[in-house]
């Protein structure tokens, strides 16, 4: 049980990393967006940083699907071995 425990906490810790990550993304394009010179900026590299924070972006969504549902097995596991393992206060 104490190994589906960490499992479980490690998840949950990969999942916040992951949203922290994408908020810090999402205020790293605004902040690139503010920041471009008044009819002066380039296009090309305009689209190359919208490329890069695009995937950032996807890998990190991705990362959270994962954590996401290796907490939610690690939940079932533990309630499976709560089952499984209960005590008996009657013997």
């Amino acid at each position: 049980m104490l190994v589906s425990t960490i499992t479980r906490m490690n998840a949950i810790n990969q999942m916040y990393n992951a949203q922290f990550t994408m908020l810090r993304n999402r205020q790293n394009m605004m902040c690139a967006i503010r920041n471009l010179p008044a009819f002066c900026g380039d296009m090309r590299t305009l689209a190359q940083m919208d490329q890069q924070y695009a995937i950032k972006q996807a890998h990190n969504e991705t990362l959270y699907l994962i954590a996401s549902m290796q907490e939610k097995s690690a939940s079932q596991m533990i309630k499976q071995e709560a089952q499984n393992n209960k005590l008996s206060y009657i013997a």
